[in-house]
C-alpha cells in the first residue's frame, strides 16, 4: 500500500475535472458579458457608432448648412391636453421650422416627455430639432423620407418660441 487514493480519484483526474470546470465557467461568464453588452447596446445605454465616430463628424459638418426651414416636422400630441401640439407647432413655426401635420398621435407612441422620430434621411434635421426641443429623445425608425415626427408626452412643458430662439442663438 504505497499509495493513497482520495475519494476514489487519482490526482490527475481531479486536476482535469477542476480545469474543465474552470474553462466552462470562464466561457459561460464570457458569454454572459457579451450578452449583457449586446442588450445594453441595443437598449441605447451604450452610445452607438452614429453618436461617437464618423457619423458624428459628418453631422457636425452638415448641421451648420441645414436651416430650420429645411426641416419638415409633424407634431403629434400623445397626451390628453388639448391644443398642446398646436401651440408647439406655432412655436416651431416661429423658430423657422416647416410644420406639416399637427394632430393627436394615433400610433400609440407614449414618450414620457417628448420623442423625435426620424429615418436615416432625417438624422441631421432631427439633431437640429433637438436643439429647439432639448428634452426630446432621438428615436430612429425605418422611414425613407427626411420628414420628422415630434411626439409630445405627458411631462412635456410648453415650448416658448422666444426663449428657445435666444437659447439656440447662443449655443
Amino acid at each position: 500500500m504505497g499509495y493513497v487514493r482520495t475519494a476514489g480519484m487519482s490526482t490527475a483526474a481531479r486536476r482535469r475535472r477542476r480545469r474543465t470546470a474552470l474553462v466552462l465557467t470562464g466561457l459561460v461568464a464570457l458569454l454572459l458579458v457579451v450578452f449583457l453588452y449586446a442588450v445594453a447596446y441595443y437598449r441605447g445605454w451604450i452610445p452607438g457608432a452614429d453618436e461617437d465616430t464618423g457619423d458624428a463628424a459628418a453631422t457636425t459638418t452638415a448641421a451648420p448648412q441645414l436651416q430650420p426651414a429645411d426641416v419638415i416636422v409633424n407634431v403629434y400630441n400623445a397626451t390628453e391636453r388639448a391644443g398642446l401640439a398646436g401651440r408647439t407647432a406655432d412655436a416651431l413655426r416661429a423658430l423657422g421650422y416647416t410644420v406639416d401635420a399637427v394632430d393627436n398621435d394615433r400610433e400609440g407612441r407614449e414618450p414620457q416627455t417628448a420623442a423625435i422620430y426620424f429615418g436615416p434621411e432625417g438624422q441631421a434635421g432631427a439633431r437640429l430639432l433637438q436643439t429647439a426641443v432639448p428634452q426630446a429623445e432621438l428615436v430612429p425608425d425605418t422611414r425613407t423620407t427626411a420628414e420628422i415626427d415630434l411626439v409630445l408626452g405627458v411631462d412635456f412643458e410648453e415650448l416658448e418660441a422666444e426663449a428657445t430662439a435666444t437659447g439656440t442663438g447662443t449655443g
